[in-house]
This record gives structure tokens, C-alpha cells and sequence, in this order.
């Protein structure tokens, strides 16, 4: 008797391409995806890029940019046939409501889980809508503006000022006022204490 065996061959990994980031922001990605290279194979873009033919999904941030996010979405969409999605700190920036109209498949944020990020490039792979805003980027801390609300954020994540100034892309004098202006709202004075007071707030991560 002879007997058959289906062999299902192995999936492709997706091809991500991230582009022009900062070595910070690189360098993190291929920590969280390097243990998955079973699913998705990293590479590193720069601005020169003129083609993304060779990739399937493009990570790319619209806001590190001098001209629109609508603008550069376009772009980065026009090297190539690989879909592209906005991979960012400020998930509410203006202009980014625009981004899907000018061919992303949806918007990410840089503070997604490795699970998240995973789930909204394999299906931007297979050519769906991604909507990736966790719900601890919807609501602003009371009392704090939008981007006071950011800073804190990173605060509580444990990054410096330097770090926090790379990711939203402004000085870091910016975020030493930002900062001073989150203590004087909150009425505290340190760090651990703005971040003990986010946590009362309901800031879980």
C-alpha cells in the first residue's frame, strides 16, 4: 500500500523595507523582527532609495519630512509596487487623515508590540486595510495637550530626552519645555513622579 504525503511548502517571509529612519529606530526593528525571520526579512532603506520593487510592505514616516505627509506618502508609493504603511510616534498628526487616499494601507504606531506590528505588515501584505491605534494612543492624559500627552508617554516608556526629541522629531529644548509644562500641569517635579501620576491615570504599558 503506498501512501501519499501533502507537503504544504513553507511560506515566504514578507519583505519589509524601512525607510530612511533614524539608526535608533532601524536598530529597534531588527531586535523585535529578528526573532521572526520565519515571517518577515528586514531590510534597511536610505533616502536614496529609487525603487521597492524587490519588497513587499515599506515602512515609512511621513513626518520626519519638510513636505506634507500626503506628499511623501505619494512618493514613497511611486518607487515601486511594494505597499506602504506609516509607521510614526504622532498617530493623530495633521495630514495623516489624508495618508490613505495617497496609497498607505494604513497607519502604525512605533509604540505597537512585535505581535502588533507583525499583524498589520502581514496584512498589508495581503493587501488589506490596517488600522493599528492601540487604545492607550487614543485618549490624552487629563490636563495635558496632545503632544504633552506624547512626551509622557515616552517618559513612562523610559526614554531620555535625546531619545523622545528623535522620535516626535523636534529639539530637545522642545522637550525639556514640554516636560516642564507636564510637571507644572500635573504638580510634581521628577520624572518617577510624572510617571507615578500617568499610572494613575490609567496608563498601563
Amino acid at each position: 500500500m503506498t501512501s501519499t504525503t501533502d507537503r504544504r511548502a513553507a511560506p515566504t517571509p514578507v519583505r519589509l523595507g524601512v525607510l530612511d529612519e533614524p539608526e535608533l529606530v532601524a536598530t529597534g526593528l531588527a531586535g523585535m523582527l529578528g526573532p521572526h525571520r520565519d515571517r518577515v526579512e528586514l531590510a534597511v532603506l536610505d533616502g536614496s532609495t529609487t525603487s521597492t520593487d524587490d519588497l513587499d510592505v515599506v515602512l515609512c514616516d511621513p513626518l520626519m519630512r519638510e513636505r506634507t505627509a500626503r506628499d511623501h506618502v505619494e512618493q514613497v508609493s511611486g518607487l515601486g509596487t511594494a505597499r506602504v504603511l506609516v509607521y510614526t510616534w504622532n498617530t493623530r498628526a495633521s495630514g495623516l487623515s489624508e495618508v490613505m487616499e495617497a496609497g498607505a494601507l494604513g497607519i502604525v504606531p512605533k509604540s505597537s508590540t512585535t505581535r502588533e506590528l507583525l499583524a498589520a505588515v502581514e496584512a498589508a501584505h495581503r493587501g488589506e486595510k490596517v488600522d493599528g491605534v492601540p487604545r492607550d494612543m487614543i485618549d490624552l492624559f487629563p490636563l495635558l495637550s496632545q503632544r504633552e500627552s506624547d512626551v509622557l508617554h515616552l517618559i513612562c516608556r523610559g526614554m531620555s530626552n535625546l531619545e523622545i526629541a528623535a522620535e516626535l522629531y523636534v529639539s530637545v529644548n522642545s522637550v525639556k519645555t514640554y516636560i516642564r509644562q507636564i510637571y507644572s500641569k500635573t504638580g510634581v517635579s521628577r520624572r518617577t513622579q510624572a510617571v507615578a501620576w500617568a499610572h494613575r491615570q490609567g496608563f498601563s504599558h
